[in-house]
């Protein structure tokens, strides 16, 4: 029987759901700049979270000691339309957050595998604890770059490391993504989903133990950090 551990706060729309969980981010920073000083925050790409981003953007906080980077990144160019690198700088680091330090998970190595030994490195001072994430999910209950049954996905839900190299079952293929460890370390876990079809097929992952196939399991397996859902159809 699943032992799993989340809140799922449903919303009549998604503008409100935006609004609502921009809230609860800004206030989960807050307390960490009172706190220390600093705050940092991981995001994830996709169309879903435009909204979300457009409103982050305008809030008005201490974003040049907001540390903001990627729950994980598509092996692009960070130009190109599918970096998630690219959403953020567009839709995130305007208008009172373009401020915030960004720390990109795109290296000028050829392939991921090469970028995650150094990124291991420089951004582990900077990322030993995240104060909020938040998750995605694709229709294949995928998040992160955690990818059903694919050869990385155990590493990646085991290894210490701040960083892994994964390949997706759709293209680009090539993709680098926090390790679950990592992404555990979070103070605020938030999973952003939005549509009939992927509430279904979270719901569904809810109530298994099929991690190999569901890998957004790993990450309501705790009870800290319980993972907040915030959906709206």
């Amino acid at each position: 029987m699943a032992n799993n551990y989340f809140n799922f706060n449903d919303f009549e729309n998604r503008e409100l759901l935006a609004q609502r969980l921009c809230e609860k981010i800004t206030q989960a920073l807050k307390i960490a700049l009172e706190i220390r000083g600093e705050a940092t925050l991981a995001l994830s790409g996709g169309n879903t979270p435009k909204k979300l981003f457009n409103a982050l953007s305008r809030v008005d906080l201490d974003w040049e000691k907001v540390r903001v980077t990627l729950v994980d990144e598509r092996w692009v160019d960070t130009n190109s339309i599918k970096s998630n690198e690219k959403l953020v700088r567009e839709h995130l680091l305007i208008n009172s957050a373009e401020s915030a330090r960004f720390f990109s998970l795109k290296t000028e190595d050829k392939y991921a595998i090469n970028g995650v030994a150094s990124l291991n490195v420089s951004l582990e001072q900077f990322f030993k604890k995240f104060d909020v994430v938040v998750l995605g999910m694709g229709l294949d209950a995928h998040t992160a770059s955690f990818f059903p049954n694919t050869n990385e996905l155990s590493f990646a839900l085991k290894t210490k490391n701040l960083l892994c190299a994964t390949t997706a079952t759709v293209e680009p293929k090539e993709r680098i993504s926090f390790s679950k460890t990592s992404l555990l370390s979070a103070s605020n876990l938030f999973l952003h989903i939005e549509g009939e079809e992927k509430k279904e097929v979270f719901l569904k992952a809810s109530t298994s133990d099929d991690l190999r196939n569901m890998p957004i399991i790993s990450m309501m397996q705790q009870e800290k950090p319980t993972m907040e859902i915030y959906y709206a159809g």
